[in-house]
């Protein structure tokens, strides 16, 4: 019985071994199953990009490349041919204009000859209008002795007048103001009316050169700056009197309204202009002018006063001064007096010494009284020491520019 039963424990042990033994060789190979799976997975998806890298990136790329450098290649051999064309352009155009503008042709023999060349160049490309435009307007400005007349035809002979006008009548301000410069340079004078709108528009640089532009074409002594109410500024003004000195122009006959102007610019102006002609203001004219309350028109008015040396004028200048409130103003009025005073202007001067604390306007008193009667100060003395050694280091100033 007894073995009996250690054999059944036995069998059903081994039974059982076995068992454990079939389902852990099962687990193990279900485990190798799973490696392998999960290997060829990772070599797989390992693989992908390197196919994709080899087989379509890397090519991908040498094209690119390729191109680009055959692109540039191309666009530098094209530029360089262009350039070529441009250089040979350039001395036809220089040896054409060269012939026809300093030599003595008709104007029909010269629109000719315009007809042929423009069949000679590229003339329809932009950059060959440029350059022949360049040098018309280079030449016109730069070379004195040519027959303005005939640079004017040359010009309108190219149709450049078409493309100038259309540059005018563009929305922007710069093609505005290229527009306006050809005409100015040409003296197209004709064309004046299509630039005057743009002298009272609110651009300051299109309005400036509008102005400036008008003026150097206008054949009507400037008549229209009666009724101009822009400023204008300094660099303008000096722009003006150089075109008026250079056009050896007569004094504008409305000088007088422009002198009582409600436009301080154009008053200031006005009295520039008499200064330049050496036209000699009346008392009148003068005495409005002091009363401007403009502070600039003043200060012209006391330096008209002294360049063209109004010595009747020295009253409303004594009148004046005690109203003035600019200290430039002041300095400037003093100057004048020292010029064109007079025993009237000492004792006036004099008055208003030893009340004035400024040193600037104190020093142009002492210099006006010394101008006037040059010993006064010789024996000049005051109650206060304090003031008489300034004014004795004033007097040695005065006497001794070197020391300013």
């Amino acid at each position: 019985m007894t073995s009996y039963l250690y054999n059944l424990f036995k069998n059903i042990t081994n039974s059982i071994v076995f068992l454990l033994k079939k389902v852990e060789t099962q687990i193990s190979f279900e485990n190798i199953k799973n490696e392998l799976f999960a290997f060829n997975y990772s070599f797989s998806k390992a693989e992908f990009p390197s196919d994709l890298l080899k087989y379509i990136a890397i090519p991908f790329l040498l094209i690119i490349i390729i191109s680009l450098v055959i692109l540039l290649i191309l666009n530098r051999y094209g530029f360089e041919k262009k350039l070529i064309i441009k250089n040979e352009v350039d001395i036809k155009i220089n040896d054409f204009l060269t012939e026809i503008i300093f030599s003595n042709y008709d104007s029909n023999y010269i629109k000719g000859q315009i007809k042929l060349f423009k069949q000679q160049v590229p003339f329809k490309k932009r950059w060959c209008k440029g350059i022949i435009l360049n040098k018309i307007i280079t030449i016109k400005r730069n070379i004195n002795g040519v027959n303005p007349h005939q640079m004017l035809l040359i010009y309108k002979y190219f149709g450049f007048h078409d493309y100038s006008n259309k540059l005018i009548k563009s929305r922007s301000w710069e093609n505005k103001l290229l527009g306006i410069y050809h005409y100015q340079i040409l003296e197209y004078k004709i064309k004046t009316g299509h630039i005057r709108p743009n002298i009272y528009v609110k651009n300051k640089f299109l309005k400036s050169n509008a102005l400036i532009a008008v003026i150097s074409l206008s054949d009507q002594k400037f008549d229209f700056l009666s009724n101009y109410e822009k400023q204008i500024s300094y660099a303008d003004e000096l722009k003006i009197l150089d075109i008026i000195h250079q056009k050896k122009s007569t004094l504008p006959k409305k000088i007088n309204e422009w002198l009582t102007n409600k436009n301080s610019s154009v008053v200031i102006l006005a009295i520039k202009l008499m200064i330049r002609y050496r036209e000699t203001l009346t008392i009148d004219q003068i005495s409005h002018l002091l009363n401007n309350t403009n502070s600039k028109v003043r200060k012209e008015t006391f330096l008209v006063i002294r360049n063209l040396y109004i010595i009747e004028a020295n009253e409303l200048l004594i009148n004046s001064y005690p109203k003035e409130t600019d200290k430039r103003n002041k300095i400037s009025a003093l100057k004048t007096m020292g010029v064109i005073g007079d025993n009237e202007t000492k004792d006036f001067a004099l008055s208003i010494l030893l009340g004035e604390s400024d040193l600037e306007i104190k020093f142009e008193i002492v210099k006006c009284i010394a101008k006037i009667d040059p010993t006064f100060f010789n024996t000049y003395t005051t109650e206060d020491a304090a003031e008489d050694e300034i004014i004795k280091r004033i007097i040695l100033h005065v006497n001794t520019p070197q020391l300013n």
